[in-house]
């Protein structure tokens, strides 16, 4: 009888901490994805539709706090400005945020010659952009954040739970400097 508490014991300490660490894992493999620039293997990792919506909303929040701060409250063609400009941003988020997205922006950086140009700092401290700094930690049971250490101003990558051990990029908080904030 105590070798069958035991071993239920111990099963159940596993399946909790498997659980527990599965988010780490779907990140290590999301980093593998990226660094072996594997598509394929990163899209496996995403949830499309919710991440569109993320940054679908993000975006248009972002535009209507700048409108209304612009004072085109009172202005009726800030508002039709406003729709069509919506519409467009809808489309550009679709094609950017969807498998074949996902694809172009790894091959990008693959071959991009601006890869380097852009961070002349780490680019002379060796491989500085491998090592990013982050933290990475739950913020509920469902989800899961990725922010770097230098706080909120550079937005973060949101997984939510599929399932127990399943995990995927389901939203970005966007950076408030590149929302417009």
């Amino acid at each position: 009888m105590k070798k069958i508490t035991l071993a239920a014991t111990v099963a159940a300490i596993a399946i909790v901490a498997t659980a527990y660490a599965s988010p780490y894992y779907a990140l290590h493999q999301i980093k593998t994805a990226v660094a072996e620039r594997n598509a394929d293997a990163l899209a496996s990792h995403v949830d499309f539709p919710a991440l569109r919506d993320s940054v679908k909303t993000q975006l248009q929040t972002a535009m209507a706090g700048s409108v209304q701060a612009a004072g085109g409250s009172d202005n009726p063609f800030a508002a039709m400005g406003q729709a069509i400009a919506g519409a467009m941003m809808g489309k550009m988020v679709d094609a950017m945020v969807s498998p074949a997205g996902v694809v172009a922006l790894v091959n990008k950086s693959a071959v991009s010659p601006q890869a380097g140009a852009d961070d002349g700092a780490s680019a002379s401290t060796g491989d500085a952009r491998g090592k990013a700094d982050y933290s990475a930690g739950y913020t509920a049971w469902d989800t899961f954040a990725v922010r770097s250490k230098d706080g909120e101003k550079h937005g973060a990558l949101l997984m939510k739970r599929h399932g127990l051990w399943g995990w995927k990029l389901s939203a970005i908080e966007i950076a408030p400097a590149l929302a417009g904030r």
